[in-house]
């Protein structure tokens, strides 16, 4: 049974939310509408369907990785108090799996089939397994971002958060050939999404999508805060994610 969740007791020290003109992204509660519309998929598709595969191992909390306490998220027996300055041996060795059997099972089945998929790649974990970007890149796949730690960034200043998505663009680039086209934090912050369209721009490196959306069946474009002011301004195309259609390692 989960326990449900309880403010704190005391609130006089929480600040009141204040909308930041550069970090906050306007909600549309509207989108396309009652009959939306006819993407016109290539071939006369009546769908198309995004093949994903989140590659994390490694890369989660532990200790061993500098953290203070070990993961709690994304393993078998989700929740509970997390170890604080030990390892959870059992939950590494989930992710272990992922990085050891579960890649590479999933690579042969795509592989077999000639199904292309992409590649949410944390760039710590391809660090220490970078065949696995490696053998996307070779047969054919796509590699995009997952961010370079698989954290929670809800607390992280801006300035480290713009130096991990720097760090995780590079690392991709010199792993598997190329920098990453598209971006898919998953565990972001609120100043996530403008960030990372910042360090892009600064960097020079297109941004085609970003997927942290579930908000659509469709892709959609949104206006981005940072140009607002900008004669002409590219928006970001954001593709949704489905957790109903994503493979975990």
């Amino acid at each position: 049974m989960s326990t449900p969740y309880e403010l704190p007791s005391d609130t006089s020290n929480i600040k009141p939310f204040e909308w930041d003109d550069k970090y906050d992204f306007p909600r549309d509660l509207v989108g396309y509408g009652e009959n939306s519309f006819n993407p016109q998929w290539p071939g006369g598709a009546k769908i198309a369907v995004s093949f994903v595969i989140n590659y994390e191992e490694g890369a989660e909390h532990t200790v061993l990785n500098g953290d203070l306490h070990s993961e709690t998220h994304l393993w078998e027996a989700p929740g509970g108090t997390p170890k604080i300055q030990e390892r959870a041996v059992n939950i590494e060795s989930e992710y272990d799996y992922g990085s050891r059997s579960g890649v590479w099972r999933l690579f042969r089945l795509f592989n077999k089939h000639n199904f292309k998929y992409t590649l949410y790649a944390v760039g710590k974990a391809i660090e220490d397994n970078p065949a696995v970007g490696i053998s996307s890149v070779k047969n054919g796949h796509d590699v995009a971002s997952h961010a370079y730690r698989w954290i929670d960034y809800a607390d992280m200043s801006p300035e480290k958060e713009k130096a991990y998505i720097k760090k995780e663009i590079e690392t991709i680039a010199k792993i598997c050939g190329s920098p990453p086209k598209g971006w898919y934090y998953g565990r972001l912050s609120s100043r996530s999404q403008a960030l990372v369209w910042e360090v892009y721009k600064e960097m020079g490196v297109p941004l085609l999508w970003d997927s942290d959306s579930y908000a659509d069946d469709l892709p959609y474009w949104v206006d981005v805060p940072a140009e607002k002011d900008e004669k002409k301004p590219m928006g970001m195309l954001m593709i949704p994610y489905s957790y109903g259609m994503s493979s975990c390692s």
